[in-house]
């Protein structure tokens, strides 16, 4: 997985995102604008900014993480 910019990244943050995913690469459709987390390990968890089910997908099906921007600081949630 390629993460565009990697700062202090962590499991308990929220970050706003654009992924693609690989099964998306291979159909040519654009990245899906999402909440991302990086938990759990080897995961990751994402809610698209449209409106959707999260879903938790294998950091193996990910093809890149880029404009990644922390939103909200973990706080034990």
């Amino acid at each position: 997985m390629y993460v565009e910019t990697v700062v202090q990244i962590n499991d308990r943050d929220t970050y706003q995102a654009s992924v693609r995913l690989r099964s998306a690469v291979v159909s040519s459709r654009p990245p899906v604008d999402a909440y991302v987390r990086f938990s759990p390990a080897g995961w990751l968890t994402m809610k698209p900014l449209a409106g959707g089910r999260v879903s938790v997908v294998s950091a193996g099906e990910v093809f890149d993480v880029t404009n990644l921007e922390r939103v909200q600081a973990g706080d034990g949630d």
